[in-house]
């Protein structure tokens, strides 16, 4: 809670890039999709979008797209790459020292990232019912465990990713690369199913491609890639694997930081 409370208390003392995290999403992928998008419109209906998920709900498809995507941001960009950002301001090293325990720092970044999260996010889904015309199903609350498993499931991302970040200290390319193909491959803005059958098999191992596809079946009507019930199961797996693995992989992280003097060479 103390790490969350510090977090917050830095973001807030910048409500232009606050603010930046509702209105990146729009300018950068939301807005040019859907004018991309109404080109294609017969009849004011996406059909071919129809004909592939069983929904015509265009702004609903990719509003939903983006609270996935703001799933992956947060857990690539706010929680494993918050480590550089204490490194920039010149108190990792003195935060590192301190008797708390190492994965501690990264669940208090994730509490605060996951606030941060649920605000922008609703700002942006309200974005999308008054002024694009989604339209969701009271149902979408059904989705919610399916996106508490997948946080389980990011958060043990993170801990791998900030593992990457201490190992390799210029880690933004990594980043950056790494969140980019998580969003393509969970289809955030467009079916999986029309990507290549290799790409299609990868995007089945990510948690982020089972929980949209759920929420989108849940709040738009979507057809689903499995049974809701099948890919509710794979989510509890990848969940029960993937946080224990990444916190194993931080601790060895940290372990050898330790040994080899790592830190001090930020």
């Amino acid at each position: 809670m103390a790490i969350a409370m510090k977090d917050l208390r830095q973001l807030g003392r910048y409500p232009l890039n606050l603010a930046s995290l509702v209105f990146m999403p729009l300018y950068q992928g939301l807005i040019p999709s859907i004018l991309f998008g109404a080109a294609f419109l017969v009849g004011g209906r996406a059909l071919g979008l129809e004909a592939a998920v069983g929904s015509g709900d265009l702004a609903g498809f990719l509003f939903l797209g983006a609270v996935v995507s703001g799933v992956t941001a947060s857990t690539f960009w706010g929680v494993a790459f918050g480590l550089r950002f204490e490194l920039d301001a010149g108190t990792l090293e003195a935060v590192w020292l301190t008797p708390t325990r190492r994965d501690t720092l990264v669940l208090g970044r994730a509490l605060s990232v996951g606030v941060v999260f649920l605000l922008t996010q609703a700002v942006l889904l309200v974005i999308g019912v008054f002024v694009f015309g989604a339209h969701f199903l009271p149902t979408a609350l059904l989705a919610l465990p399916a996106l508490g498993l997948a946080t389980i499931s990011m958060i043990g991302v993170a801990y791998l990713l900030a593992a990457a970040v201490l190992l390799m200290k210029e880690a933004n390319f990594f980043i950056d690369t790494t969140n980019f193909l998580t969003n393509v491959l969970s289809g955030t803005g467009f079916p999986i199913t029309v990507l290549p059958g290799f790409f299609q098999a990868l995007a089945l191992l990510l948690p982020t491609t089972y929980a949209l596809d759920i929420l989108r079946h849940y709040a738009i009507g979507s057809r689903p890639l499995l049974d809701p019930l099948t890919e509710h199961a794979i989510l509890v797996a990848l969940a029960v694997v993937s946080f224990p693995v990444g916190r194993f992989v931080f601790e060895r992280a940290d372990r050898r930081l330790r040994r080899t003097g790592g830190l001090a060479q930020y």
